[in-house]
């Protein structure tokens, strides 16, 4: 009898042990996910640096195993299980319970912000409120509040709102007395694990959102996401409390050098010369391409005559880049790229000349790339370019940041990177010519 008590116990042992997780007390599924990228990594651990174990591709679906830190554990077609991040997914209803409340009136506290179809950092934006709006509140699940937004369910995370009316100056009062805010500038913002633009990117936000700030370290703010956890914002691609901090340089508006001014700008490869490509699969070709597009337009803003050696994605040879700058007798001539090596933690910025003459147009401009950027300076060097060696016109070449170093990649390709690029290589040109 003993015996066959022991061996029931074991066999129940075996089956209750391979019995899904989540049907023996661990953290339920909730809900499912559908891919909102061309080719999601999947990943070992729910950190960016952690190993890929497979892809997950644009609308397909996959139920949630597990949640972490706005990574989402699923399994995929060969059964491996892996993480992905946040935002590269939607979620749909979850199946845990929202908690029904009385409605109640409620003040919005942070300004533009977003509120989302589904409780989750990575769920699709409805809309935005501003500090001082009137909501209804009209129940909750963990930290997120359900609202009544134009007659639908929109969720908002509970910091950012209060029960009770107040009216907009009153909400603005207590804000600034409280704690500061950083609001984002751009869309994409990355938000870090350390104040380091080296370090791990642990989520991304969006023009307009708004974090407590907790302290400052540097040139950094550290900030308080809605999930609890902390991270680290770059202090020039934010306001606080509606006011800028001291960011990197912008164009400058009096930029009376560049008038009239010739200047050509070469987007580095093109067509069938694809450039280097990145180590998440960024194509040098189109960025590029993006680079010179934005700086282009403030140059012409300024009154510069600005000619482009291609304005699309079509191949042009060495030589006809070259002749461009001879043709238009070019006051200037840049070519813009991005570097890549075979050790992935190459990086940094370099700006090359070949002749000699020039080299006070690379130093202006790498200067003010260098008061502008915020990755490595590599230096002025010289480089045995065709594009710089067989071209009469002063004129320099730029590599503008590692796509093969993952992290870097995901720096120079932001909205903020570009925009800061662009107005480092304008300051530079003004600065280069003025003192002519």
């Amino acid at each position: 009898m003993y015996k066959k008590s022991m061996f029931a116990l074991i066999i129940f042992t075996l089956i209750f042990s391979l019995m899904p997780a989540g049907l023996h007390g661990a953290k339920a599924a909730g809900g499912t996910i559908e891919i909102s990228v061309s080719n999601a990594n999947v990943r070992s651990e729910p950190s960016m640096d952690s190993s890929v174990v497979g892809k997950a591709k644009r609308n397909e679906r996959y139920t949630i195993l597990d949640e972490k830190y706005d990574w989402y554990q699923i399994q995929l077609p060969n059964n491996k299980k892996g993480w992905v991040a946040g935002y590269l997914v939607k979620t749909s209803s979850s199946n845990s319970q929202v908690d029904k409340r009385e409605s109640k009136a409620a003040t919005i506290i942070a300004d533009r912000l977003n509120v989302r179809n589904q409780p989750s950092l990575s769920a699709d934006i409805m809309g935005k409120l501003h500090i001082g709006e009137q909501v209804t509140a009209t129940g909750n699940k963990g930290d997120w509040v359900r609202i009544d937004f134009h007659g639908h369910h929109g969720w908002v995370h509970e910091q950012f709102i209060r029960l009770g009316s107040q009216n907009e100056q009153e909400v603005k009062n207590q804000v600034t007395s409280r704690s500061e805010h950083a609001v984002l500038l751009y869309n994409g913002t990355n938000l870090r694990s350390e104040p380091s633009m080296e370090s791990s990117i642990v989520a991304r936000g969006s023009q307009g959102e708004s974090y407590p700030v907790v302290s400052r370290e540097g040139k950094w703010l550290k900030v308080s996401l809605p999930d609890g956890r902390e991270a680290y914002l770059a202090s020039w691609i934010v306001t606080v409390n509606g006011k800028a901090e001291q960011q990197k340089p912008a164009t400058n508006q009096s930029a009376t050098g560049l008038r009239g001014k010739t200047i050509v700008l070469d987007p580095g490869h093109g067509g069938i010369d694809r450039g280097t490509t990145g180590a998440k699969g960024t194509f040098e070709k189109y960025l590029t391409l993006q680079t010179t597009q934005l700086l282009y337009q403030k140059l012409k803003r300024s009154g510069a005559n600005v000619i482009l050696t291609r304005n699309a994605d079509s191949y042009l040879s060495l030589p006809s880049r070259v002749a461009v700058s001879s043709l238009y007798e070019a006051d200037a001539f840049i070519s813009i790229h991005y570097d890549s090596h075979t050790e992935s933690s190459a990086k940094g910025f370099t700006t090359y000349y070949y002749n000699g003459k020039h080299r006070k147009l690379a130093s202006n401009v790498h200067n003010e790339l260098d008061r502008s950027l915020p990755i490595s300076d590599r230096g002025i060097r010289t480089g045995d370019y065709h594009v710089l060696r067989e071209n009469s016109q002063p004129s320099i070449l730029l590599e503008l940041g590692y796509l093969s170093n993952p992290r870097e990649e995901a720096t120079v390709i932001s909205t903020p990177y570009q925009e800061l690029v662009s107005n480092g290589i304008y300051n530079g040109l003004n600065s280069y010519f003025q003192a002519q």
